[in-house]
């Protein structure tokens, strides 16, 4: 288990664009974190 995997789930800031879509890097985030199990007890807002 990596540094990472032991850290509670926080995905990036909302501002945060990319490729001019608002919003992608926090959709993956949680996208990624909940394939791995580790996104718990987070709410989706």
């Amino acid at each position: 288990m990596s540094e990472w995997d032991s850290l509670d789930f926080k995905p990036r800031a909302r501002g945060m664009v990319i490729g001019d879509i608002p919003w992608l890097a926090r959709i993956a985030d949680k996208a990624r974190a909940r394939d791995e199990g580790r996104i718990g007890e987070y709410l989706f807002p």
